[in-house]
């Protein structure tokens, strides 16, 4: 039995560490090593921790000094000694057999990534979200013969890593900054040559109020996201990968500086002038973007959203999220 290196980044989740200390203890796999990486946080999460690792020989503490979470996920992966790993958000929960499922399928074929569906919840376990892939199931395959998959799936919390080939990519989380999945993950994808997908949920992510999507900051939001597409869009151009991947980095440009970005201020700030410059850094990097053929693939309600943002129909977006928190108290 393989080990596996479970990486926890952990800053200011007193309340929720519990909850996600205990769903990784559960796993039905056994062989496990639990890095929690302290990153300096201000509450009783460090001594959390440090009682955690005396009641279960299998965890390891790292206590550092605050990098935020790129730079305290890259201390964990420093430390880990599994042939395989995974990154586990600490407030969020994993399902007591993600670790048998995922090294099952990437023993099974030499992958060097698995990848697998995960969903939002509430803290009282009501589902919100469920992101689930076009992708080929259970067989190997690469962003060569499915382009799709660098765009499909930014997240670093919803992939079991081979070590040996994440080390050999040279790839690392860039340290004090959000999006730093964005930044590093599609290019981590475009270097695999083995990726197997599993269309089950295996992650359960909080949906929380004060979570970094929930933000409103938006000169930072600005600051990182872009940071992030720049430094994205540079990479594939050194690999002369980016005509290959065109459609795929485009659409990557339209989600993450523009639709996704755009809805949160919108309901936060409609005046606020990261509308405009948000959709003049999308448009100045792909001046067609609109025309994105991934864009027809937008679900029925997200589309009426993009319809609307792009002609600056604020206030019809503002009521339509009114309207839909009103008929979700209702219904309870």
């Amino acid at each position: 039995m393989e080990k596996v290196s479970v990486i926890v980044p952990i800053y200011n989740v007193e309340k929720y560490l519990d909850n996600c200390v205990k769903s990784i203890l559960r796993q039905t796999y056994r062989n496990l090593e639990i890095l929690l990486v302290d990153d300096g946080s201000p509450d009783r999460c460090p001594q959390m921790c440090d009682e955690y690792a005396g009641q279960d020989d299998r965890i390891r503490v790292i206590h550092k000094e605050n990098g935020g979470l790129g730079d305290a996920r890259n201390a964990g992966i420093r430390e880990a000694t599994g042939k395989y790993f995974l990154c586990v958000d600490s407030d969020d929960r994993i399902r007591e057999d993600l670790v048998s499922v995922t090294v099952e399928a990437a023993e099974k074929t030499q992958a060097d990534i698995v990848v697998f569906d995960y969903a939002g919840e509430t803290p009282d376990r009501k589902q919100t979200d469920l992101f689930t892939f076009d992708l080929p199931e259970d067989r190997t395959f690469c962003a060569a013969e499915e382009p799709a998959v660098i765009m499909r799936t930014c997240s670093a919390v919803n992939k079991l890593y081979l070590r040996k080939f994440w080390e050999k990519s040279g790839l690392s989380f860039p340290a004090g900054r959000y999006y730093e999945d964005l930044a590093t993950i599609p290019k981590l994808l475009a270097e695999a040559d083995r990726i197997v997908y599993k269309k089950e949920v295996l992650y359960y992510y909080l949906t929380r109020e004060d979570s970094i999507t929930h933000s409103s900051d938006f000169s930072r939001s600005y600051a990182d996201r872009t940071r992030a597409v720049d430094e994205l869009l540079d990479f594939f151009r050194k690999q002369s990968l980016d005509q290959t991947y065109r459609d795929e980095l485009e659409y990557l440009v339209f989600e993450n500086t523009w639709f996704v970005p755009s809805k949160e201020i919108v309901l936060n700030d409609r005046k606020s002038i990261y509308l405009d410059k948000f959709r003049e850094y999308s448009l100045e990097k792909y001046p067609d973007l609109e025309n994105n053929r991934y864009i027809s693939e937008l679900s029925g309600k997200d589309k009426i959203l993009w319809a609307l943002l792009r002609r600056k129909m604020y206030a019809v977006m503002v009521l339509m999220s009114q309207l839909r928190r009103l008929k979700e108290r209702i219904t309870g």
